[in-house]
């Protein structure tokens, strides 16, 4: 059974988690890692920023092509998920998506 522990930041991990994390996100750094609660969270601000709408987003101009990024989809979000279905359909169709 999980407990309180588990969930716990433990900063001496950090470059491990880079080096994992940096073979499927190439460009990303230490700064753009900010402790937390351990687990997926879909945020895309941090504590105290302006609320930001999520992103969905293409990657081939990061190196990843046919990789779409949906990032910060919250529950306010989930309500348009057929939108957001076309929109990655429009990707793929269009030849950018896998």
């Amino acid at each position: 059974m999980p407990t309180s522990e588990w969930y716990k930041f433990d900063d001496n991990r950090r470059e491990k988690f880079l080096r994992a994390a940096a073979r499927y996100f190439p460009a990303l750094e230490s700064t753009d890692l900010s402790p937390d609660q351990v687990g997926v969270r879909p945020k895309i601000q941090g504590p105290g920023d302006p609320l930001k709408d999520f992103i969905i987003r293409e990657e081939s101009d990061r190196g990843l092509p046919g990789v779409i990024n949906l990032l910060g989809i919250e529950s306010p979000g989930l309500t348009c998920a057929r939108e957001i279905a076309r929109k990655v359909a429009g990707f793929i169709e269009s030849g950018r998506g896998a």
